[in-house]
């Protein structure tokens, strides 16, 4: 079969006993971002330098070699030496001993305006997120209010009111950035609020308060860290430009602002007396911008910590062989997926939501992922390119592509193989273009993002148009998304995936959101798509009618697991296990029968998965074996009284009773 899902190359795995899930402290925020920080050579000497510029600050008396105000007016502006580590200045002094006591205010005052602005802005951006009305109104009234005042101004003129005290000024500049985190908080926090998983804690029962701690102040953590970190490092530039023009402290303390002053003065003179206040602030600000980042790509809610998390060992899962990168028909596969294991955090615990998938396509093939919502299709596809949202992670397993392995590759490297190897095509057209911007200038950023000249882009743009159906590429290239229909939509969506000319096309829920005569026509377009031989395809849906259409093989997935794979027509013609069974009886019937059958219940939760058979509880051929112990994807019973499966070797299922099934569909 040349399209075929295989089995794990790596022996049969128990599926159905919860996995030994790793401690909760491992998915908690700090805990990422402590791992994130120990990871980042960049973020660690980031942290040794603000470290050392603290314990300087703090133990500046004991540690600088003389004191930062003693002149030796025969020493003026020294170079480097024995004496004077880092030379001295226009007067003779340290400049060493004046760096050192000389941030130690300009450290505490930025924190200090920080500390206030989250102090003030993160309450009142999550209270008026979360209710809106009128609560709303008044504060973006005042976070207006502070947008519209000038920080600079302001800042000295209580520098002249009130000279020498830096702490006040600090506390002025925090209340005014305090804006800023308002309206960050603010926004993060009207779309959380309206997320499925907000309206059940509410509908559960939950107090206000509690929702907004628990469940919508983990999401505005990445933003806030990074802007707080910004705004930490906006204090250190403030205050040493507010020193810099001889305000906001003592003239008889050092100021990094007061040496870049000197040194400005005498930058003719001596070029040396700019190079360490200017490197030291330089660092400082830089410190704080890098720290921010790599803690902000480590907290929920960031959309950058996307790259697959690192294999991790659980206990009773056999390590999946990771040469495996062959069908079993002996072709090769451009998509190779053994033993995938993918976890989220649930109950305190990173349980499986995906739990031992294992796929192949070959060239030139298409492979239909079919199921219930909540079976883990989704999460397989995203998986594949590494497109996992935070906190999501590659527990176990592997996924090859052309025989390269992606798993446990970082993001830098990933993004090589997206859009040039392996293309994403959303369920929702509009989610993939920008509303602000038309459809050619869309689509030249993308070509040109891979390799094409600027000026062969709108030709290439009018080619990818083309491509997909569309009969005036050059009047659709003018258009804003807004003014095209969802079908056409549909299709500008496929040719922006079609930009880098992939081999392998992911495709979730494609023709779900489009009326009949549309997704016919889209599901054509995926056939001449894939027609050629030089693209496969990974097929998301629901729909086995879409399945039948167009798909060479099926893998049919329940609860995180596949229950059965095969070719399309044999699975679709004699099922062998009862979901698939039941779901071929749940379509709409062709002929005069009008009756629409259900399943009754629904697919179970990751942390309410059973030990046995998964479909158990909604299986109507039921019997005590199949609850004793999990069930393995294995070749089914064959059948000695017909010989509808001339291939048994390229079919699979999970099922203990798969001859009562074919027999009770084929009756």
């Amino acid at each position: 079969m040349s399209a075929s899902v295989s089995p794990p190359s790596s022996p049969v795995v128990s599926q159905g006993t919860p996995m030994q899930a790793a401690p909760s402290k491992s998915a908690t925020p700090s805990a990422r971002a402590a791992r994130a920080l120990r990871s980042s050579p960049a973020a660690l000497l980031s942290l040794a330098w603000l470290a050392v510029l603290v314990i300087v600050s703090v133990f500046a008396g004991y540690l600088a070699p003389e004191n930062p105000l003693t002149q030796h007016l025969t020493s003026l502006l020294q170079t480097p030496s024995g004496a004077h580590l880092l030379g001295t200045d226009s007067l003779g002094r340290d400049i060493l001993s004046r760096l050192m006591h000389g941030g130690g205010s300009i450290l505490w005052g930025a924190v200090e305006a920080s500390v206030i602005a989250v102090a003030i802005g993160v309450p009142a951006g999550l209270t008026s997120g979360y209710r809106g009305g009128v609560v709303d109104a008044v504060v973006s009234w005042f976070c207006d209010l502070a947008f519209a005042v000038p920080a600079f101004v302001v800042l000295v003129a209580a520098a002249v009111i009130y000279p020498d005290n830096t702490a006040l000024l600090m506390g002025v500049l925090g209340v005014i950035m305090a804006g800023s985190v308002t309206r960050l908080v603010r926004n993060s926090t009207r779309v959380m609020r309206n997320e499925l998983f907000v309206d059940a804690a509410r509908v559960s029962g939950l107090s206000r308060r509690s929702i907004i701690r628990r469940h919508i102040l983990p999401g505005v953590l990445a933003p806030m860290v990074m802007l707080s970190a910004t705004n930490t490092a906006t204090g250190v530039l403030v205050l040493a430009s507010l020193s810099f023009l001889g305000l906001g402290g003592s003239p008889e303390s050092p100021s990094w602002g007061q040496m870049i002053y000197e040194a400005s003065q005498n930058i003719a003179v001596d070029p040396w007396l700019m190079v360490a206040p200017g490197a030291v602030l330089v660092l400082t600000v830089m410190a704080f911008n890098v720290i921010a980042n790599t803690m902000r790509d480590s907290l929920p809610g960031s959309r950058s910590a996307i790259a697959p998390a690192r294999a991790v060992p659980r206990v009773g899962r056999p390590a999946t062989d990771e040469s495996s990168a062959l069908d079993v028909s002996g072709e090769a596969s451009v998509l190779a997926v053994d033993g995938l294991v993918v976890g989220f955090p649930i109950g305190g615990r990173l349980r499986p939501v995906v739990d031992g998938v294992s796929l192949r396509i070959a060239p030139g093939r298409t492979l239909g992922v079919v199921g219930e919502s909540g079976s883990g299709k989704t999460v397989t596809a995203l998986s594949v390119p590494g497109l996992l949202a935070a906190p999501g992670q590659i527990m176990a397993g592997t996924v090859r592509f052309n025989g390269s392995l992606l798993t446990g590759r970082t993001e830098r490297q990933l993004r090589r193989v997206r859009g040039r190897g392996i293309a994403y095509v959303a369920q929702e057209p509009m989610a993939a273009l920008d509303p602000s911007f038309t459809i050619g200038s869309q689509l030249a950023e993308a070509v040109r993002h891979f390799g094409t000249a600027r000026r062969a882009a709108p030709a290439r743009v009018r080619q990818l148009l083309a491509e997909v159906g569309i009969s005036d590429p050059g009047r659709v290239a003018k258009c804003f998304p807004h003014q095209i229909s969802g079908g056409m939509a549909q299709r500008v969506a496929i040719a922006l995936a079609l930009a880098g000319d992939p081999s392998l096309i992911i495709a979730d829920e494609p023709t779900t959101a489009l009326d009949v005569t549309v997704q016919a026509a889209i599901l054509d377009l995926f056939r001449d798509l894939i027609g050629g031989g030089r693209r496969s395809l990974l097929l998301v849906t629901h729909d086995l009618g879409v399945v039948a259409d167009l798909c060479d093989t099926v893998a049919v997935m329940y609860a995180g697991q596949i229950v059965e794979q095969g070719s399309t027509a044999d699975v679709l013609s004699a099922p062998r296990h009862p979901y698939t069974a039941a779901l071929l009886a749940s379509m709409p019937a062709s002929g005069g029968d009008d009756r629409l059958r259900t399943i009754d219940g629904t697919v179970p939760a990751p942390d309410m998965w059973p030990g046995g058979c998964r479909f158990a509880d909604r299986c109507r051929l039921v019997q005590d074996s199949c609850r004793q112990a999990p069930v393995p994807l294995r070749e089914p019973v064959p059948l000695d009284d017909h010989g509808l499966d001339p291939d048994p070797t390229a079919r699979l299922t999970r099922c203990l009773r798969s001859d009562a099934v074919e027999k009770e569909f084929t009756r």
